[in-house]
This record gives C-alpha cells, structure tokens and sequence, in this order.
C-alpha cells in the first residue's frame, strides 16, 4: 500500500521551550522527511494573560513568548497547526468586549501576525475547540486535547469514537478501547520543560515526559503511529518500516 510520512508535535509553551527537544524533533523532522507535519497545540504559553494570572504573571512580557513560538513555526514548517487552550488566551482576550483595551489592541496585533505567517508559509490553523479542533487523517484524528487525568486518552477516545493522537498532559502514553473496530489512541509528551517553580509540589507532573509522535499514514485510511521519547537522558526511535 502507498502510504505518507508524518511527525506531529505537541506543547512547546513558547519561551519555556525544552531546547534539547525542539532541536530532537527538527532534526528528526530533517531525516525523516514527513510528507506532512502537524502542530498540536500550546505553541505559545501566555500565562500573563491567563484569567487567574497573579500580579507577578500580569507583569511579565509577552514577547519572548511570542518570539519562540512563532521561530519555533518558522523551522518546523507545519502543514497543520492545532490551536491549544494556552494559545487560544490570545484569541480569547483579542476577541473580548471587556477588559484592558490596551491589551486587547496587543493582543489583536498578535494574532495578525501569528495569522499572517500561518498564511505565508502555508499553514492550515484551526481553533481551540472540541468540534471544530479536529484533523483528519483517514482513519485517524489529530486533537489538542480537552481534558486531563489519568482517564484522558480513554475518555477522549469514548467521546470521539475514533482513533486519536493529540497532546495536552505532557505524557507519553498509549491505549486501546475493545471493540469490533479498536479504537487507538496516543498521547504525545510534550516540547516544553517539565519542571517549574509552580508545579514543584504537583505530584501529577512527575508522570510528565518530553516527547513527539511519527509514523505512517496509509492510502486506505490506516496507520502506523510510533513514540519519541526520551528515556534514561536518551531519545529513542525506530524508523524501520518494512514488510515481513
């Protein structure tokens, strides 16, 4: 069967950005030679502008963020680019009625420019939402992710009732739900760092891993869906797809 290359990556949370990861996955991206990428999601943090960002968070500026997550669009070069909860602040805070009208004009000049270069290089956006943040590949959709927990995949998977890559918790993880027509689903570790001064008592991020997912996607709608991810300081990959 002819079949396509993919990688997608999930979680680079702009300027707080794993540098040994994104270097991992452009170099991957280089040799692999995908036939599409996909982005999935939290290219940028915004956390100065989150609703329950404190005055420290409020203060901070936006523009490294902005500046590392478009560089990080301009090397990678997807075909495809899922909008995440933390890049839809932008959108969310450009859009609103109430509010710093300041910094809704800032933020209506961000998501120009993060829109025009969507448009320059060829990269197809869609939205942060559960209906509408949806990208098919035949048999199989590609998602940001919308809940968390230990149940996420599964119940992402029963929602959907399709096969499911996406993002989200930052894990590596992978299930199957039972059924005449199994339903697969994986999830991506993510690009950004995994520990923070925030979260140094959240016991949940020590499940947290860095991380990208590749594989093959099939003319009849099939697919073949591998894991990146690091284990014991090295990346591990297997890119040997043959008949037996």
């Amino acid at each position: 069967m002819n079949y396509r290359k993919f990688v997608a990556g999930f979680d680079l949370h702009g300027d707080m950005q794993d540098t040994d990861a994104v270097n991992k996955i452009l170099s991957f991206t280089k040799e692999f030679k995908p036939d599409i990428k996909i982005f999935g999601g939290d290219l940028f943090d915004f956390r100065a502008i989150r609703r329950k960002a404190d005055k420290a968070e409020q203060a901070e500026s936006l523009a490294d963020d902005v500046m590392m997550g478009q560089e990080f669009l301009r090397k990678f070069k997807p075909q495809i680019y899922l909008r995440g909860n933390h890049c839809e602040r932008l959108w969310d805070m450009a859009e609103g009625e109430i509010g710093d009208g300041l910094k809704r004009d800032a933020c209506q000049k961000g998501v120009q420019e993060i829109e025009d270069l969507c448009k320059k290089q060829g990269t197809k956006m869609y939205p942060y939402d559960k209906r509408r943040g949806i990208h098919r590949e035949g048999k199989l959709l590609f998602i940001h992710g919308y809940c968390s927990g230990i149940y996420a995949l599964r119940k992402t998977l029963t929602s959907y009732g399709e096969s499911i890559c996406m993002g989200h918790i930052h894990s590596n993880h992978q299930t199957t739900i039972e059924g005449l027509s199994p339903r697969k689903g994986w999830v991506s570790g993510c690009l950004c760092k995994i520990d923070y001064q925030y979260n140094r008592g959240n016991l949940a991020s020590l499940a947290h891993e860095h991380g990208f997912l590749y594989g093959l996607l099939f003319d009849n709608g099939d697919f073949i869906v591998n894991q990146a991810r690091k284990t014991s300081g090295d990346w591990m990959v297997s890119t040997n797809f043959k008949k037996i």
